[in-house]
Protein backbone atom coordinates (compact mmCIF):
# COMPACT_ATOMS: atom_id res chain seq x y z
CA UNK A 1 0.00 0.00 0.00
CA UNK A 2 1.41 3.32 -1.02
CA UNK A 3 1.94 5.78 1.82
CA UNK A 4 -0.29 8.80 1.94
CA UNK A 5 1.24 12.19 1.25
CA UNK A 6 1.44 14.41 4.34
CA UNK A 7 -1.40 16.87 4.67
CA UNK A 8 -0.46 20.48 3.96
CA UNK A 9 -0.75 22.70 7.02
CA UNK A 10 -2.04 26.21 6.42
CA UNK A 11 -1.67 29.30 8.59
CA UNK A 12 -3.40 32.67 8.59
CA UNK A 13 -0.74 35.34 8.05
CA UNK A 14 -1.59 38.86 9.18
CA UNK A 15 0.23 41.67 7.37
CA UNK A 16 0.00 45.24 8.65
CA UNK A 17 0.99 48.06 6.32
CA UNK A 18 1.79 50.73 8.88
CA UNK A 19 3.42 53.64 7.08
CA UNK A 20 6.15 54.74 4.70
CA UNK A 21 8.84 57.35 5.06
CA UNK A 22 10.84 59.56 2.73
CA UNK A 23 9.04 58.66 -0.47
CA UNK A 24 10.17 60.32 -3.67
CA UNK A 25 7.33 61.80 -5.73
CA UNK A 26 7.02 60.51 -9.29
CA UNK A 27 9.00 62.37 -11.90
CA UNK A 28 5.81 63.02 -13.86
CA UNK A 29 5.66 66.82 -14.00
CA UNK A 30 1.96 66.79 -14.91
CA UNK A 31 1.14 64.95 -11.70
CA UNK A 32 3.27 67.29 -9.61
CA UNK A 33 1.45 70.27 -11.10
CA UNK A 34 -2.03 68.78 -10.61
CA UNK A 35 -1.74 68.42 -6.82
CA UNK A 36 0.60 70.20 -4.39
CA UNK A 37 0.73 67.23 -1.97
CA UNK A 38 1.24 63.63 -3.01
CA UNK A 39 -1.62 61.24 -2.19
CA UNK A 40 -0.63 57.60 -1.93
CA UNK A 41 -2.03 54.13 -1.40
CA UNK A 42 -0.46 50.68 -1.19
CA UNK A 43 -1.30 47.42 -2.95
CA UNK A 44 -0.36 44.12 -1.28
CA UNK A 45 -0.55 40.52 -2.43
CA UNK A 46 0.85 37.02 -2.03
CA UNK A 47 -0.85 35.64 -5.13
CA UNK A 48 -0.91 38.13 -8.04
CA UNK A 49 -4.44 36.95 -8.82
CA UNK A 50 -5.71 38.50 -5.57
CA UNK A 51 -4.40 41.99 -4.85
CA UNK A 52 -5.66 44.10 -1.96
CA UNK A 53 -5.22 47.82 -1.42
CA UNK A 54 -5.30 50.36 1.36
CA UNK A 55 -7.24 53.58 1.54
CA UNK A 56 -5.65 56.72 0.11
CA UNK A 57 -3.54 58.80 2.46
CA UNK A 58 -4.27 62.44 1.63
CA UNK A 59 -2.34 64.25 4.37
CA UNK A 60 0.99 62.48 4.84
CA UNK A 61 2.52 63.42 1.51
CA UNK A 62 5.96 61.79 1.34
CA UNK A 63 5.38 60.15 4.75
CA UNK A 64 1.99 58.44 4.45
CA UNK A 65 0.29 56.39 7.16
CA UNK A 66 -2.21 53.61 6.43
CA UNK A 67 -2.32 51.26 9.44
CA UNK A 68 -4.32 48.62 7.59
CA UNK A 69 -4.31 44.88 8.21
CA UNK A 70 -4.68 42.06 5.69
CA UNK A 71 -5.10 38.32 6.11
CA UNK A 72 -3.52 35.69 3.86
CA UNK A 73 -3.99 31.93 4.04
CA UNK A 74 -0.55 30.50 3.33
CA UNK A 75 1.05 27.04 3.68
CA UNK A 76 3.60 26.42 6.42
CA UNK A 77 6.36 26.24 3.81
CA UNK A 78 5.71 29.88 2.99
CA UNK A 79 6.91 30.87 6.46
CA UNK A 80 10.08 28.80 6.90
CA UNK A 81 13.39 30.64 7.19
CA UNK A 82 14.90 29.68 3.82
CA UNK A 83 11.69 30.16 1.82
CA UNK A 84 11.98 32.45 -1.20
CA UNK A 85 8.27 33.27 -0.90
CA UNK A 86 7.48 36.89 -0.22
CA UNK A 87 4.70 39.39 0.35
CA UNK A 88 4.72 42.00 -2.41
CA UNK A 89 3.79 45.63 -1.83
CA UNK A 90 3.55 48.45 -4.36
CA UNK A 91 2.99 52.10 -3.48
CA UNK A 92 1.17 54.36 -5.93
CA UNK A 93 0.65 58.09 -6.16
CA UNK A 94 -2.82 59.20 -7.22
CA UNK A 95 -2.88 61.07 -10.53
CA UNK A 96 -5.54 62.94 -12.42
CA UNK A 97 -5.83 60.25 -15.12
CA UNK A 98 -3.32 57.52 -14.28
CA UNK A 99 -1.76 56.57 -10.95
CA UNK A 100 2.04 56.40 -10.92
CA UNK A 101 4.19 53.78 -9.22
CA UNK A 102 6.28 55.30 -6.43
CA UNK A 103 8.11 52.15 -5.37
CA UNK A 104 7.86 48.44 -4.60
CA UNK A 105 8.81 46.14 -1.72
CA UNK A 106 9.50 42.41 -1.65
CA UNK A 107 9.04 41.35 1.98
CA UNK A 108 10.57 37.94 2.81
CA UNK A 109 8.36 36.71 5.62
CA UNK A 110 10.70 33.80 6.40
CA UNK A 111 13.31 36.22 7.73
CA UNK A 112 10.92 37.13 10.57
CA UNK A 113 10.99 33.56 11.98
CA UNK A 114 7.28 33.69 12.72
CA UNK A 115 7.03 29.92 13.19
CA UNK A 116 9.37 30.14 16.19
CA UNK A 117 7.36 32.93 17.83
CA UNK A 118 4.26 32.51 19.98
CA UNK A 119 1.09 32.58 17.93
CA UNK A 120 -0.25 36.08 17.60
CA UNK A 121 3.02 37.79 18.55
CA UNK A 122 3.77 40.40 15.85
CA UNK A 123 7.09 41.15 14.25
CA UNK A 124 7.93 44.57 12.82
CA UNK A 125 10.40 45.50 10.12
CA UNK A 126 11.47 48.51 8.04
CA UNK A 127 12.04 47.43 4.45
CA UNK A 128 13.68 49.51 1.74
CA UNK A 129 11.50 50.72 -1.12
CA UNK A 130 12.82 50.20 -4.62
CA UNK A 131 11.89 52.93 -7.07
CA UNK A 132 11.01 52.18 -10.73
CA UNK A 133 14.56 53.26 -11.63
CA UNK A 134 15.97 50.45 -9.48
CA UNK A 135 17.35 52.69 -6.76
CA UNK A 136 16.25 52.49 -3.16
CA UNK A 137 14.50 55.47 -1.65
CA UNK A 138 12.41 55.45 1.53
CA UNK A 139 11.32 52.64 3.84
CA UNK A 140 8.08 50.76 4.44
CA UNK A 141 7.12 49.97 8.03
CA UNK A 142 5.40 46.60 8.02
CA UNK A 143 4.17 44.17 10.64
CA UNK A 144 3.55 40.42 10.39
CA UNK A 145 2.11 37.73 12.66
CA UNK A 146 0.58 34.25 12.55
CA UNK A 147 -2.90 34.32 14.00
CA UNK A 148 -4.15 31.49 16.22
CA UNK A 149 -7.17 29.65 14.93
CA UNK A 150 -9.28 30.96 17.81
CA UNK A 151 -8.56 34.53 16.66
CA UNK A 152 -9.83 33.87 13.13
CA UNK A 153 -13.57 34.38 13.23
CA UNK A 154 -16.14 32.72 11.04
CA UNK A 155 -16.59 36.04 9.25
CA UNK A 156 -12.89 36.03 8.31
CA UNK A 157 -13.03 32.46 7.06
CA UNK A 158 -16.06 33.24 4.91
CA UNK A 159 -14.44 36.39 3.51
CA UNK A 160 -11.24 34.52 2.65
CA UNK A 161 -13.26 31.76 1.00
CA UNK A 162 -15.27 34.27 -1.06
CA UNK A 163 -12.13 36.05 -2.25
CA UNK A 164 -11.08 33.03 -4.28
CA UNK A 165 -7.42 33.80 -3.58
CA UNK A 166 -7.08 33.10 0.16
CA UNK A 167 -6.79 36.79 1.08
CA UNK A 168 -8.93 39.52 2.56
CA UNK A 169 -8.67 42.85 4.35
CA UNK A 170 -9.86 43.98 7.75
CA UNK A 171 -12.09 46.64 6.21
CA UNK A 172 -13.99 43.88 4.41
CA UNK A 173 -14.26 41.96 7.66
CA UNK A 174 -15.61 44.97 9.53
CA UNK A 175 -18.25 45.52 6.89
CA UNK A 176 -19.28 41.87 6.86
CA UNK A 177 -19.27 41.70 10.63
CA UNK A 178 -21.62 44.65 10.88
CA UNK A 179 -23.97 43.09 8.36
CA UNK A 180 -23.99 39.73 10.12
CA UNK A 181 -24.21 40.97 13.68
CA UNK A 182 -26.75 43.72 13.09
CA UNK A 183 -29.90 42.83 15.08
CA UNK A 184 -33.28 42.87 13.33
CA UNK A 185 -35.46 45.93 13.90
CA UNK A 186 -37.78 45.72 16.89
CA UNK A 187 -41.47 45.97 15.97
CA UNK A 188 -43.56 47.21 18.88
CA UNK A 189 -47.18 45.98 19.21
CA UNK A 190 -49.93 48.56 18.71
CA UNK A 191 -51.12 50.26 21.91
CA UNK A 192 -54.42 49.13 23.45
CA UNK A 193 -57.61 50.92 22.49
CA UNK A 194 -57.99 52.73 25.81
CA UNK A 195 -54.49 54.15 25.52
CA UNK A 196 -55.11 55.30 21.94
CA UNK A 197 -58.28 57.14 22.98
CA UNK A 198 -56.45 58.75 25.87
CA UNK A 199 -53.61 59.93 23.64
CA UNK A 200 -56.13 61.23 21.13
CA UNK A 201 -57.75 63.35 23.82
CA UNK A 202 -54.38 64.77 24.82
CA UNK A 203 -53.53 65.66 21.23
CA UNK A 204 -56.83 67.55 20.84
CA UNK A 205 -56.06 69.62 23.95
CA UNK A 206 -58.24 70.74 26.84
CA UNK A 207 -60.09 73.32 24.72
CA UNK A 208 -61.46 70.70 22.36
CA UNK A 209 -63.84 69.24 24.93
CA UNK A 210 -65.12 72.71 25.94
CA UNK A 211 -65.61 73.64 22.34
CA UNK A 212 -67.71 70.57 21.78
CA UNK A 213 -69.85 71.38 24.78
CA UNK A 214 -70.43 74.96 23.60
CA UNK A 215 -71.43 73.71 20.17
CA UNK A 216 -73.81 71.16 21.63
CA UNK A 217 -75.33 73.70 24.09
CA UNK A 218 -76.60 75.96 21.38
CA UNK A 219 -79.77 77.05 23.19
CA UNK A 220 -79.17 77.77 26.91
CA UNK A 221 -75.60 78.38 28.04
CA UNK A 222 -76.11 78.65 31.88
CA UNK A 223 -73.15 78.10 34.20
CA UNK A 224 -72.93 74.66 35.73
CA UNK A 225 -74.44 74.49 39.26
CA UNK A 226 -75.85 78.06 39.23
CA UNK A 227 -79.50 79.06 38.77
CA UNK A 228 -78.81 82.16 36.70
CA UNK A 229 -79.95 82.34 33.12
CA UNK A 230 -78.16 84.15 30.37
CA UNK A 231 -80.08 86.77 28.44
CA UNK A 232 -80.64 85.59 24.90
CA UNK A 233 -80.04 88.18 22.21
CA UNK A 234 -82.41 88.14 19.27
CA UNK A 235 -81.13 86.34 16.25
CA UNK A 236 -81.26 87.97 12.80
CA UNK A 237 -84.38 85.96 12.01
CA UNK A 238 -86.20 87.57 15.02
CA UNK A 239 -85.77 91.17 13.79
CA UNK A 240 -89.18 91.06 12.06
CA UNK A 241 -91.01 90.00 15.23
CA UNK A 242 -93.41 92.37 16.98
CA UNK A 243 -92.36 94.67 19.89
CA UNK A 244 -94.59 92.73 22.26
CA UNK A 245 -92.86 89.47 21.41
CA UNK A 246 -89.48 91.13 21.81
CA UNK A 247 -90.43 92.53 25.23
CA UNK A 248 -91.72 89.15 26.32
CA UNK A 249 -88.54 87.44 25.20
CA UNK A 250 -86.21 90.03 26.81
CA UNK A 251 -87.85 90.29 30.25
CA UNK A 252 -85.86 90.42 33.44
CA UNK A 253 -85.24 87.17 35.29
CA UNK A 254 -87.86 86.25 37.86
CA UNK A 255 -86.99 85.54 41.48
Amino acid sequence: MAGRSPQVVFHVLEITLISAQDLKPPSNSAMAASQPRMKTYAVVWVDPATKLRTLIDCVGGENPTWNEKFLFRVPAGFLIGDSPSAVHVEIYAVGRLVDSLVGAVRFLVGNERLLSRPLGEPSFAAVGIRRPSGRFRGVLNIGSAILPVRHVSTVAEEAIARSGGDATGYRVLMGDGLKIRRPPPVVLPPPPRALRERNKGREQGPGAAGKGKRENGKGGGGLCGLGFQRRNLPEPADQNSSPAESAAGGGSPSN
